[in-house]
This record gives C-alpha cells, sequence and structure tokens, in this order.
C-alpha cells in the first residue's frame, strides 16, 4: 500500500520536489511485527517546482516518478541526481 498527500508548499531539495519510499513489511498485528528496510530511495523531479498556474500541468514539475521523469533528463548533466533521479536515502542525507 502507498501512502501519499499532495503538498501545497512542500519541502524541496535546491528547489526541486522529492519524495521518499521506505519499505516496512509487517509480518503479524497480533502482536504487531513490523520489519523496516535499512535503505530506502528517493525520487527528484527534473523541473523546479512552483505553483505559477500555466506550470500546473507540467507533470516535471509535480510528478516525482521515476518512469516519467527519466523523459526529461539529460544525459551530459553531472547534476541529474539533484533533478530527475532516484537516489538512495544515505546520498539524500549527504
Amino acid at each position: 500500500m502507498i501512502v501519499q498527500k499532495y503538498l501545497k508548499n512542500p519541502l524541496l531539495i535546491k528547489g526541486y520536489k522529492f519524495d521518499m519510499r521506505i519499505y516496512v513489511l509487517v509480518t503479524s498485528f497480533k502482536p504487531l511485527e513490523a520489519f523496516i528496510y535499512n535503505e530506502g530511495f528517493a525520487r527528484i523531479s527534473t523541473e523546479l517546482f512552483t505553483l505559477d498556474p500555466k506550470d500546473i500541468s507540467n507533470i516535471m514539475i509535480h510528478l516525482t516518478n521515476f518512469s516519467i521523469q527519466k523523459h526529461n533528463l539529460d544525459p551530459n548533466n553531472n547534476e541529474n541526481f539533484i533533478g530527475g533521479s532516484k537516489i538512495t536515502l544515505k546520498m539524500l542525507r549527504e
């Protein structure tokens, strides 16, 4: 199950929208037993975030899904990890 909510004023990384995926396996509810995978990942958009009404339909600003963002990546850009990549949470923390 994926739980998410669209935020009008999201936390950004250098102006780019991002999301984090952290995996949890629940093996029992009574008693509660859950395992959290040590390394999740973050997905980052390829265009700077804006709420400008003329850009509201630009999916490269508002969606972080890598299957969408990969079509907007510049292979010659060395900074693709900030603006359009899937990165580990360790890399995100750094």
